[in-house]
């Protein structure tokens, strides 16, 4: 492949890959206002509350991004085949989805708010701030939903730029709102919880200026449902959306076995982990998902040296950005738990420890991910659930019966480095099996 071709496959991926990145600066800082805003205002209870909380962000957001990933791979596909009538149907059969499901999750997470509550962990002392948090986020669970596929849907529609500006700007509204409503009006976790809803409800309605403005490249379509293209899209967003379920699931198998083991400090110093894990799973989706459309369109038009190459780039940029977070992770750690936990220099140490041992995954978790999307953007939907569901669910349940029995509270932090290192190990190796057997006769290309 000439120079040419090479810099302008590393500008396609740019274009999508730096709106991705500034839009999750934003929501970077929106988290850690979260948490800091929650530590001053309702102290380690507050964290505590927070945490046992954010599992339910995954349930709703696992859903919308099944249907907005897999749309959007169906629809790059399509796009390549030059089946126009297809990717037009495959976007009315999302949205119209999403927004049937939304409905019923929305009804469902009013009317069951305390049961809701007390399923994801919540015990007597920090009920009430857990109850507090749900209840506005369960009024804009559509919303989140809507604003959850969108934010797939446009971006590989060619809009990432309006994907950012939706993004920052509901994020930047959420750390204001955050402020006013936990510190001068006192309204503790409700108060975070109402700054979140109104923050992505913002971001859902500039998400709809891309079709209300008509700069969409596929369009609705009144007669639109296929059973094949809807088991299609379901089938390749089955992987991220089973990461996302496995997102919540690993948050709340490891809130579970360090209240066994240590207490409610160590899920204090786990609150501040999780969120800054969450900023890290979005900036390393959103490299991944930089290179899902130039993939899924050039899979469609079989060109399949490009499809390589934007897969190598994206390789670098998430193993890159990998490895320089573990390593100021690890720099900063002391003053982040200082900051956000506790002052008490054995709770430092102790939360130091923690981030060095469980951030050390980032040195893999940047390449897993991209892996991942590859084999969904090419429609290999199999590979993609597997590693998906060892990554945050086998191989974590597994893990964590057996490293705390030996290692105690350090086996528990040691529990996600070693399940992303096993997955790489073994997902990589896979990957070049499966193109140097299948794609270098039937699609010439060795990925």
């Amino acid at each position: 492949m000439n120079h040419s071709m090479k810099k302008t496959v590393w500008q396609n991926y740019v274009s999508y890959l730096l709106p991705t990145v500034i839009g999750m600066v934003t929501y970077s800082l929106y988290c850690l206002a979260d948490v800091l805003f929650v530590s001053l205002g309702e102290g380690s209870n507050g964290l505590a509350a927070l945490n046992i909380s954010l599992p339910i962000f995954t349930i709703y957001s696992a859903l919308a991004i099944l249907i907005g990933v897999g749309a959007s791979i169906t629809i790059g596909v399509l796009k390549g085949e030059g089946n126009l009538d297809g990717a037009h149907k495959t976007l009315t059969m999302a949205i119209s989805t999403v927004t049937l499901l939304g409905t019923l999750f929305t009804l469902l997470s009013i009317l069951f708010t305390k049961e809701l509550a007390l399923l994801l962990g919540a015990d007597t002392t920090i009920l009430k701030d857990v109850i507090g948090y749900l209840i506005p986020v369960c009024y804009g669970v559509l919303f989140y939903m809507l604003a959850g596929s969108l934010t797939v849907l446009v971006r590989s529609d060619g809009n990432p730029k309006l994907v950012m500006v939706a993004g920052m700007t509901g994020n930047l509204i959420n750390i204001i709102l955050d402020y006013i409503f936990i510190i001068p009006l006192g309204w503790g976790t409700f108060g975070a919880g109402l700054a979140t809803a109104i923050g992505f409800t913002i971001s859902m309605c500039i998400l709809w200026l891309h079709f209300i403005m008509k700069k969409n490249t596929v369009h609705f379509t009144k007669s639109y449902f296929d059973i094949n293209l809807f088991i299609r899209m379901i089938k390749n967003g089955l992987g991220a959306s089973l990461l996302e379920i496995s997102t919540g699931v690993t948050i709340f198998l490891i809130n579970l076995a360090l209240m066994k083991v240590s207490g409610a400090t160590a899920v204090a110093i786990f609150s501040v982990i999780s969120n800054i894990a969450f900023i890290a799973k979005g900036l390393f989706g959103g490299m991944a998902q930089a290179s899902q459309p130039i993939i899924s369109l050039n899979f469609g038009l079989k060109n399949f040296g490009v499809m390589k190459l934007a897969n190598n780039y994206a390789m670098w940029v998430a193993g890159s950005a990998g490895l320089i977070s573990f390593i100021l992770l690890d720099l900063f750690s002391r003053p982040i738990i200082s900051a956000l936990v506790s002052t008490d220099p054995q709770v430092i140490e102790q939360g130091a420890l923690a981030i060095r041992l469980y951030f050390f995954a980032f040195a893999f978790t940047g390449f897993n991910t991209v892996l991942m999307y590859y084999f969904q953007s090419i429609e290999c939907s199999f590979y993609s659930t597997i590693m998906a569901f060892l990554r945050g669910i086998g191989l974590i349940f597994i893990l964590l019966l057996i490293l705390p029995h030996f290692l105690g509270e350090a086996g528990i932090w040691l529990v996600l480095p070693v399940t992303e290192l096993i997955i790489f190990a073994v997902f990589f190796s896979v990957k070049q099996l499966y193109s140097n057997r299948h794609l270098n006769h039937t699609l010439d290309v060795s990925a």
